[in-house]
């Protein structure tokens, strides 16, 4: 039986390139999105490359919509090898003009839906003693940049997650990293193109010895 990898903020950039680095290793890829017409997209070209690809419609800030994905899940799958989070709020609002509402509706995809998904896999992954949960981050989790405030906040408070849940869940043997990447990621970037960080992601996984890899 394949194992499986769970993708939250699949898109066609990193989302993309991990779903087809881990399927091509030998997992079944499951890919949550808001937009059924990107899945669909990102389904086929994946199976059309031998990778045992499906998808269902979710929206990483909001619980009620991730929990149904993942009950539709669970109804065709019994274990969850991998979580991947790749959910993020993009847009480009300088902090001096944000407001409390935009920071919460944006925290809500950038941090808070990571615990909605990790209270989703934790449990069976502590009952089976083994599981992985990987999480994309961003430089501006290092070096802020008001131009992208809330972004910048989000991508902080992911990293500071990733680094406690690391702690908090290694007793029950499950392992949960971040890749920071420290640069704009574009598909003919010489380093930050979305294969290479899908590379440091697979390394992650397979190494387990440390939380966080700087890229």
């Amino acid at each position: 039986m394949n194992k499986v990898i769970v993708i939250i903020g699949a898109g066609p950039g990193i989302g993309s390139a991990v779903a087809e680095k881990f399927g091509l290793n030998g997992f079944t890829v499951i890919l949550i999105s808001r937009r059924k017409d990107i899945l669909e997209t990102l389904t086929k070209t994946l199976i059309e490359k031998g990778v045992d690809a499906h998808y269902f419609v979710g929206d990483a800030g909001d619980a009620g919509s991730i929990k149904d994905a993942f009950d539709q899940i669970w109804e065709k799958w019994n274990h969850i090898d991998v979580l991947h989070y790749n959910a993020a709020k993009l847009k480009m609002v300088n902090i001096a003009n944000e407001t409390a509402d935009g920071l919460t509706r944006d925290f809500k995809v950038n941090v808070a839906g990571i615990m909605t998904a990790v209270g989703l896999v934790a449990p069976d992954m502590e009952k089976k003693k083994e599981g992985t949960i990987l999480i994309t981050g961003g430089g501006f989790a290092l070096q802020p940049n008001p131009d992208y405030g809330s972004l910048s906040i989000g991508k902080a408070g992911s990293r500071s997650l990733a680094a406690s849940l690391h702690d908090a869940l290694k007793t029950k043997n499950i392992f949960v990293g971040t890749v920071t990447v420290c640069g704009l990621v574009k598909p003919d970037a010489p380093k930050h193109n979305p294969q290479n960080i899908a590379g440091q992601f697979w390394s992650l996984y397979e190494n387990r010895n440390t939380f966080e890899i700087q890229y």
